[in-house]
């Protein structure tokens, strides 16, 4: 035995306590510490994710964009009204009768004839090659 006197609480007559006195609570401790990190790390992502989401909803979906809404509806209306109106041909200047619709489409039922163009001339079939001789056979 020695009887040096002790500096420290770790150090015993025996020598210097380099092992834990009490494994079983400093594991408990440890594994208790890691799940409740673990667990805090998770709530916080979702609670991160969570909020991004909702921020992306509240400020790219969701609103209304007014000049979008102004234009559907005056392409809206366009589709449901009577009138002319002109393009340009070739160079001059023609003018076309716009209907609505539902007009167009019962006038496609009644007259379905109306979707068939005009049939063109036949096109004239493709010149045939000249006609050559078979190639020789090759010999084994």
């Amino acid at each position: 035995m020695s009887t040096a006197p002790q500096t420290n609480e770790f150090e015993t007559s025996t020598g210097v306590l380099w092992d834990d006195p009490e494994a079983g609570k400093t594991w408990t401790v440890s594994l208790m510490g890691v799940t409740i990190l673990a667990a805090l790390v998770v709530a916080l992502s979702v609670m991160y994710f969570g909020s991004e989401q909702r921020e992306v909803e509240a400020k790219v979906i969701a609103p209304e964009y007014l000049a979008l809404k102004e234009l559907k509806s005056r392409q809206l209306d366009l589709l449901a009204s009577r009138g002319t109106y002109s393009v340009e041909v070739n160079g001059q200047q023609v003018q076309r009768q716009r209907i609505p619709v539902a007009d167009a489409i019962a006038m496609m039922s009644k007259n379905p004839a109306l979707a068939v163009p005009a049939p063109a001339a036949k096109p004239a079939p493709a010149p045939s090659a000249p006609a050559t001789s078979a190639p020789a056979a090759a010999k084994p």
